[in-house]
Formats: structure tokens, sequence, C-alpha cells
């Protein structure tokens, strides 16, 4: 980098001029600050201060926000990439791309390429073919890269070519959006097995074929987030085997047959009931050693009865959403009962419910709930609005809670 030329302050009507005097690392932090990296070049004109300042800014964000339509202005961004990765100075901390179908696979691969040269170590791109029919392939070079640490990839639902080459040395988070798993069951669970060092793994709404099994076996992830935001399931089946797996989030409608194996760090789960086939036989077995728990009540209980055993002798939080209807707390009632050792417990309620008939509280109303050693409770929400709680303990074993939204107040018996 060529070194900044610092001018002598010019000097206002108090004398100081304060950004003049200001070091690098100073004016290289607010820098980073802007939104995106054609903001922060435009700096570049301040002064000859300024001018290469920009090469030194450890991200780069690249978006192109002009109309598909308009060939000089995609030009114009095409040329404006190449020149930043160019001029790069120092190495690349991370590099976001957006650029949609608007150019060809081969000229993203080229910058992908000329980001590995400055050893990115974040790399976020959002890019995909013009026509469905083409897929993508991951480039040699990128697979190579050892630099890289986090990897995102959002394809607009485009089929991503996968290969059985081992790479990817020092990756420890991936996330794959609107991704179409081309290749097999053996393919896709050869390809999540290729990352040596992979502890992070986040899935939003991938797709693979219909029948297919979506295999997740990696030695060392300790975080997994599989979420569907489609009403079409992602694959026939799911199968997680993990031993070091601390956090698990499963969300929307994901396959419909799902199994869970060696789960034994398993701390922190969030379970959405968007789930088919035989999940809820096996979902309290497989977490059994779950510590803290997100959960729809009216799921939960019906996996304890597939299960028929609570099988969740860790479990201390437990956060349940519920919609309001009849049932509600009846089921509340009887899940705490087969959780006495719960510490803290918190309900959510939605105004969405599943039956036709809504459940009230009514003034007054007391329930008695056989969980003495409950140490806290929290009510977020009734109907869209924040409920206030008081909570006081008499001298035996029982807890009061006063809980009340609008004009009403309710009271319950622990």
């Amino acid at each position: 980098m060529k070194k900044s030329e610092r001018p002598k302050a010019s000097k206002r009507e108090d004398g100081v001029d304060f950004i003049s005097n200001m070091p690098d690392s100073i004016l290289l932090l607010i820098l980073s600050l802007l939104s995106f990296t054609e903001e922060v070049i435009q700096t570049s004109i301040l002064s000859k201060r300024w001018r290469y300042l920009w090469t030194s800014i450890p991200s780069v964000d690249l978006f192109y926000r002009f109309n598909g339509d308009d060939e000089f202005k995609k030009d114009g961004f095409k040329e404006f990439v190449y020149w930043v990765l160019a001029n790069r100075s120092v190495d690349l901390d991370c590099f976001r791309l957006g650029c949609f179908d608007h150019y060809t696979l081969s000229t993203v691969r080229r910058w992908i390429h000329m980001a590995v040269t400055k050893n990115v170590k974040q790399l976020h791109l959002m890019f995909y073919p013009e026509e469905e029919t083409d897929h993508v392939e991951i480039p040699h070079c990128l697979m190579t890269c050892c630099s890289l640490e986090i990897l995102g990839l959002n394809l607009s639902y485009r089929g991503l070519r996968l290969t059985n080459i081992i790479g990817f040395p020092a990756l420890r988070h991936l996330r794959l959006t609107y991704v179409d798993f081309l290749g097999g069951t053996d393919v896709v669970k050869g390809f999540l097995e290729s990352f040596p060092l992979l502890e992070s793994l986040i899935l939003i709404s991938c797709f693979m074929n219909e029948f297919d099994l979506l295999y997740i076996s990696c030695p060392k992830l300790k975080s997994l987030r599989i979420e569907n935001e489609n009403d079409e399931l992602m694959c026939d089946s799911i199968k997680i085997c993990c031993p070091k797996l601390v956090d698990l989030e499963l969300r929307g409608l994901l396959a419909n047959n799902f199994f869970v194996e060696c789960l034994d760090s398993l701390n922190k789960a969030e379970i959405e009931p968007k789930l088919m086939g035989n999940i809820t036989s096996v979902l309290l077995p497989g977490i059994s050693h779950v510590e803290h728990l997100w959960i729809d009540l009216y799921f939960f209980s019906q996996c304890i009865y597939a299960s028929r055993d609570s099988v969740l002798p860790n479990l201390k939080t437990l956060v349940l959403t519920t919609g309001i209807d009849a049932f509600t707390m009846d089921e509340l009632i009887q899940i705490l009962k087969c959780y006495p050792k719960v510490e803290s417990l918190k309900l959510i309620v939605k105004e969405e419910f599943y039956g036709s008939e809504e459940w009230e509280l009514h003034e007054g109303e007391a329930r008695r709930l056989m969980t003495p050693d409950v140490k806290r409770v929290e009510f977020f929400e009734f109907k869209g609005e924040r409920p206030k709680i008081d909570i006081d303990w008499d001298e035996v074993t029982f807890m009061e809670m006063v809980f009340s939204w609008g004009t009403k107040s309710q009271v319950l018996l622990v």
C-alpha cells in the first residue's frame, strides 16, 4: 500500500481540524462503518491522504443495485468489481458479493479466485445462473483455500453440483440458502463430511430429491440449524449423527422421516411443529441430553405421548409456544407434571390457535400445578399484549403469580 500522505491540518475558526489529525487506524474504522464499498471509495476524492485509505479496509461489500436491462451499468459494475479486488493492498477479512443472475458463472468464478488470492476469511455470495436448468459448481480454488473460515452461499433454488473432493481445510461455519443439492444421498453426505473443522451448519430452504436421505454426520459440528420456509418437503428423510452437537434448531416442513443418533453433547434445542412422519416418537429419545428446550406446547405433548416417556432428565429451561384454545391450560399442567425439576418456564401465547374454541383466562381464576421445584415462570404475551407479573412465595411450597394485561388480572398458583 502506498503510504498515505498526511497534510498539514487545515485550521477551522477554532484553530483545530480533528479529522486531519486523526491517525489512519481511526479513519479506517470510520470508513468500515459505511454500508457499501462504493461509498468507501468515494471518500478518496476528499484529499491526497484519503486516496489510498480504502484499499486497507478489511471488508468489501459489493451488491448490484441497477436495472438488469441496463447493459452499460452491468459492464460498469463488472469492471468495478475487478478493479476493487485488484487494488486491494491488504488481505480480505470479509467479501460479500450480490450479483444475482446478471453475470456468467465464469465471471463469478474469476471474482472468487481473486478473493482467494487475497486470503479471504469470510465469503458471502448471492448469485445464480440465468437459466434455471443450469447448475453451479464450487470452484476448486475455493475448496482448497486455507484461509476461508466462513462461507455463505445463496443460489436462489438453483442446483449445486457437488464433488467428492475433500477440501475446505479451515472452514468452520457454512450457511447454504435456497440451494438444490444434486448428486443423491451419498454425494451430499460425503460433501458435508468433507469439512474437517466444521462447527456450524445452517441450511435454509435447501432441497434434495424427494426420495433422498439428508445425512448429516460431522464429527466436530457444534451448531446445526435446518429451516424450510416453503410448503414442500426438503427431502424424504433426515438423519443427524453429530456427537459434539450442542445447539440444534429445526423449523418448518422438513421430511417424512427423522432419525437422531449420538447427540450426547446436546444442550439446547428449538423445535417447530411443522415436522412429519415418525419424529414425534423419536425426537425425545434422540435429544434426551438437552437442558434447554424451545418447543410448541401441543407438539411437545404429542412427542411425550408417542415416546411413552418424558425422557428428558437434564431439562432445566422449558420455553413453550402455544395458541389460545380450550386445551392449552390442561396440556400445560400435564407437561409440567412430567418435568417437576424444571427450573425456568417461559410461556409464549400467540393469537393463532389450533381449535375453534378460544381459551380465555377469567378474573380470579386459579390453577394448582404440582411443580414445587420451579424457580422462575414467565408469561411473555397474551393476545399480543405483554402481561405484568407479580410473584410471591408463601411460607410453604406454593408460588402465587399474578399476571395482567389491559384491565384484566389473573392469578395462577404453583
